[in-house]
């Protein structure tokens, strides 16, 4: 009798890619199909009750009103920036770099609960603006759409930075100098030359931004509940966690996908405009680029520089401290108001806290290994084999990271609500549903890695294993994964960051005794617990600042910020 041969190889890739679908695929065709449902029935009533109904359309003008403006201070302020760090000799620009990435790490929501330390209506500089001119009404109320476009502007303008940074070192200098030395100044060097060659790049990172915000979540809510102003992910927020009216999901899911269809505009915007702009700004000559001299602009823009570390950075992280440190919200900041009760609260009497950080902990951990294996198969059958499909396999796998994170969220409930059949498990208001959401999520970062690592690995050391006798799967075990490892580990860590501090996703998936460490926060905030909201903040900014620095330490440099 003849033996049954099993190819291991074609298992773990089969298996791959129906994890793939189940994780991915039939979440979003839910979430579709249930967009077509009203009444248990096919129609585009869900659609155009998201249209026609004026709460949505207002959020929908808001969304676009505060991305847009929002956009543009971030990618003037970034690529301004950019350009005084990569080429000019202003003082300290090596410690610049650095610090203007900080507000990068911090969670957009933390950054905007700091933000209410500051200019709230009982924040510091309100009530030294109160206490010295004498006046009863704040200087400036943070809460509603100016404060946000604030907060979002002061936490993306790093996107273009880093965008623009990397472009501009790596350009060829010679106009720039050819400009000078024709007597041009420095300003209008940067205005004819400079910025013209650099707009493809630049106009790469103002599109990252407008995607980004958009789909945020946090500052919006955090900014902007109280003054009854929702956007489009607020308002999405609202209608799966306080509408009881019969098709209320499916009105969401097709709110959803107007959603997605608005961020994948912006992204085929991008693709649109960079295929059409080709500026040859990178020599093949090795040089080193001379830097623009300041001459007399030196120390005013190093004061302009500072300053905005010192607004972006420095005074959020201390107003957020010191909130954390005073025995009540409200009090001054001085030494006999100060105690680290608070911190004592948190860690030690509020029970959610702890749960919080120990789910978000294992959360993060449990996403990154899981996507390092998955997407080392993955990317295997994108990059090594000709598998028919696998520019759709790279197309699923990278989807759930276009979308927004709450239609994301949204699909998993769609997906998961009921019990899943034959084994009659349900996920919905499990650990398991955030996990899957995670993974889901940040799949692309490890997939993208993996496959860099995998395009460097030559064929013939795998084609030599299976000469040896070697099977697939133990050549893959044991020459292609040691040679990729550097990789993986990166997307562990890529993965690992953004899943601790991730709030979108779990302010929908969340539910009792399966809260993060952002749902914690976020609803203390909400509940009026200041205090407690800010040093669990605190918190939350420490283990984020020191997996950064674990991050550069681990892969040398190349990871991190």
């Amino acid at each position: 009798m003849k033996r049954l041969r099993i190819n291991s190889g074609q298992v773990a890739l089969t298996l791959a890619v129906l994890l793939l679908i189940f994780l991915v695929v039939y979440p979003l065709a839910q979430l579709v199909f249930q967009s077509f449902q009203f009444n248990q029935s096919w129609s585009l009533q869900n659609y155009y009750t998201a249209i026609t109904t004026e709460s949505n359309l207002l959020a929908l003008r808001h969304s676009l009103e505060i991305s847009l403006t929002a956009m543009l201070g971030a990618t003037v302020l970034g690529a301004f920036l950019a350009w005084l760090v990569a080429r000019t000799d202003l003082p300290g620009r090596g410690a610049l770099r650095t610090a203007l990435v900080l507000p990068f790490l911090i969670p957009p929501f933390i950054g905007a609960l700091a933000w209410l330390q500051i200019l709230g209506p009982v924040g510091y500089l309100n009530k030294l603006y109160m206490a010295l001119s004498g006046s009863s009404e704040p200087f400036w109320n943070i809460y509603g759409p100016d404060g946000i476009i604030l907060v979002m502007m002061l936490h993306e303008y790093p996107t273009v930075f880093i965008t623009v940074l990397g472009g501009l070192e790596r350009m060829n200098p010679e106009l720039e100098e050819a400009a000078q030395i024709s007597g041009a100044r420095i300003f209008r060097v940067m205005r004819d030359v400079t910025l013209p060659l650099m707009l493809p790049t630049i106009a790469a990172g103002a599109l990252l931004v407008f995607i980004t915000n958009i789909a945020n979540f946090g500052v919006p809510a955090v900014l902007g509940f109280s003054e009854n102003y929702y956007v489009l992910t607020t308002q999405i927020y609202n209608a799966v966690t306080k509408s009881a009216q019969p098709n209320s999901l499916n009105i969401a899911a097709a709110m959803s996908i107007l959603l997605g269809l608005v961020s994948a505009l912006g992204i085929l915007l991008q693709r649109f405009y960079l295929s059409g702009k080709e500026f040859a700004v990178i020599s093949g000559k090795s040089m080193q680029p001379n830097v623009v001299r300041l001459g007399v602009h030196r120390y005013w823009l190093l004061a302009v520089a500072l300053a905005i570390v010192l607004v972006t950075t420095v005074a959020p992280l201390v107003a957020i401290l010191l909130t954390a440190l005073v025995r009540a919200y409200g009090l001054p900041p001085l030494p006999e108001n100060l105690t680290f009760q608070n911190f004592y609260d948190v860690l030690m009497l509020n029970e959610a806290a702890r749960r919080g950080i120990v789910n978000s902990i294992g959360l993060a951990v449990a996403a990154a290994t899981i996507i390092s294996i998955l997407s080392a198969f993955i990317a295997y059958i994108i990059v090594k084999t000709k598998m028919r499909g696998r520019a759709l396999l790279d197309f699923i796998s990278n989807a759930p990271y276009t979308l927004p994170g709450t239609v994301v969220a949204l699909a998993m409930i769609l997906a998961w609500l009921k019990p899943i059949p034959l084994i009659d498990f349900r996920l919905y208001n499990t650990i398991w549903i955030l996990l899957i959401a995670y993974v889901a999520r940040y799949l692309a970062f490890g997939v993208r890695t993996a496959a860099g690592s995998l395009a460097q690995v030559h064929a013939s050391l795998e084609e030599a294993a299976r000469v040896s006798g070697a099977g697939w799967l133990q050549a893959f075990r044991d020459i292609v994964v040691p040679l990729i490892r550097p990789g993986l580990f990166a997307g562990w860590f890529l993965v690992f960051i953004p899943s601790l501090r991730e709030l979108t996703i779990s302010a929908l998936l969340w539910s009792t005794r399966n809260e993060t460490i952002g749902v914690v926060v976020f609803n203390l905030q909400q509940s009026g617990n200041t205090s407690a909201s800010a040093a669990l903040a605190v918190i939350m900014i420490i283990v984020l600042l020191l997996a950064n620095v674990l991050t550069r330490r681990l892969t040398g440099g190349k990871l991190g910020y």
